[in-house]
């Protein structure tokens, strides 16, 4: 199981209290990334886009 450098915040440790240490332990806990990617599938987020009254952008 591997550690956030940062935070010292282990996989398991965000698993038993649904915390994540910091914001570096998306990047550098492994399994926190496989977890998300899984759960979300790609990692970028693309958010939504307006749509006016007569349909336009």
């Amino acid at each position: 199981m591997s550690k956030c450098p940062y935070c010292n915040t282990s996989y398991n440790e965000i698993l038993q209290t649904s915390f994540v240490g910091c914001s570096r332990c998306y990047e550098e806990i492994e399994e926190l990334k496989l977890a998300i990617k899984k759960m979300y599938g790609d990692k970028t987020h693309k958010g939504k886009q307006v749509v006016k009254e007569n349909g336009n952008i």
